[in-house]
């Protein structure tokens, strides 16, 4: 979506039609990959920071390194400790980017966060924003923010937007089914949700 207009519902719907996994195939003995229908694309958008992310934190421990942090514009991966002391993160405000909501200690994780508050616009009092729900086309509403805790920060960054996109209660589902996955959830009216894992790792400001 342009800022300075948004779609019809004619384009929403053609674009909506164009999106679907089924139709994406893989060939593994050749390395390819073939999308069924004329129109098609496909983004990595959602994972390729993360993935970038894990193979510097292979390389670093490949050398030999034990205790760092990279940082991805936010999104990280840690490894081992800070002076034998957790590594802390601080969890933005989703509407006021000077304030930090919450702060969560982390040891050899990766944490990212998806969030209506980065890439968005608004029109006739209503945000829009590029996390976009497949089912109807439009931005979706159920949360603000949404902050994703496991091992590897291409998982992460995959998770942070799906529980987004599927909002507090079906996301936090989800996530209990994920060995080693947490999530903090701050939903359309600024509530806090957390996973089981995730009380006692987070102190909110």
């Amino acid at each position: 979506m342009k800022e300075d207009r948004l779609p019809s519902k004619e384009e929403v719907e053609a674009a909506r039609r164009l999106v679907g996994y089924e139709d994406l195939e893989v060939d593994e003995e050749k390395g390819i990959l073939f999308l069924k229908r004329r129109g098609m694309e496909l983004a990595l958008g959602g994972i390729a920071k993360g993935y970038a992310v894990d193979q510097a934190f292979r390389f670093l421990r490949d050398l030999g390194f034990r205790d760092f942090i990279i940082n991805a514009g936010g999104d990280l991966r840690t490894g081992g400790t800070k002076f034998d002391a957790p590594w802390v993160v601080g969890i933005q405000d989703p509407r006021d980017r000077s304030k930090i909501i919450a702060r969560m200690r982390i040891e050899e994780s990766a944490i990212a966060t998806s969030g209506d508050y980065e890439r968005y616009f608004v029109k006739d009092g209503v945000r829009y924003h590029h996390i976009l729900n497949p089912v109807t086309g439009f931005p979706a509403r159920s949360c603000r923010s949404v902050t994703v805790l496991c091992n590897e920060l291409i998982w992460a960054d995959a998770l942070a937007t799906a529980v987004f996109v599927l909002g507090p209660a079906r996301g936090i589902s989800l996530v209990e089914t994920l060995p080693e996955t947490e999530a903090l959830i701050v939903d359309r009216n600024g509530r806090f949700v957390l996973s089981t894992g995730m009380e006692g790792r987070v102190s909110f400001e």
